[in-house]
């Protein structure tokens, strides 16, 4: 069972919704009932949120307004990627702000020179792997589900998957990350 949460967080209002539309396209703003049903759910079905709002940023920009606007009005965030997890994390467990990173899914450098690509983080698994295949380089991890998991989850978790022994954890090959605080 998923606990509450905290009294001491704010409810959500209109004026909120409102706010995140002044940020993000109005499609990127999603609060219909049946459209929120893939952010409330893993994908195993297991795990079942109730948030009445997810948000789809584009831009580093817009996901630091976001979460300064959810700062100061005291709002949890949970931030959502392919929601692939297999234990909830990624599910809103009463009315937080459900913000996925699906929008951000752009390849912005593959340096043939140094053997690094530079990626958001909502890049799927399976297309970093292909964008770098096509310039003789291998990305050094390999999942079940590399075709919907994004590789800002992949990080955070630090998943192992398939080639784990062969090239070690996947935080020893990050050299970096963008992060809005």
């Amino acid at each position: 069972s998923l606990s509450t949460s905290a009294p001491s967080f704010s409810k959500l209002t209109d004026e909120d919704v409102t706010f995140f539309r002044s940020v993000l396209n109005t499609s990127d703003v999603i609060t219909d009932k049946e459209a929120l049903a893939q952010y409330n759910t893993d994908w195993m079905n297991k795990y079942h949120g109730k948030s009445t709002v997810a948000l789809r940023p584009r831009t580093t920009e817009q996901v630091s307004q976001i979460l300064k606007h959810c700062n100061e009005r005291r709002l949890p965030v949970v931030p959502q990627g392919g929601n692939t997890g297999l234990v909830g994390g990624s599910v809103a467990v009463e009315d937080e702000v459900v913000m996925t990173l699906a929008g951000m899914d752009k390849i912005l450098e593959i340096d043939e020179f140094a053997g690094t690509a530079t990626c958001q983080s909502g890049v799927v698994l399976q297309s970093l792997q292909e964008a770098v295949e096509a310039k003789g380089y291998t990305v050094p991890l390999d999942l079940g589900a590399k075709g919907s998991c994004h590789i800002g989850g992949n990080v955070a978790t630090n998943a192992g998957g398939l080639r784990f022994l062969r090239y070690g954890s996947l935080h020893g090959t990050v050299l970096g990350v963008e992060a809005v605080l």
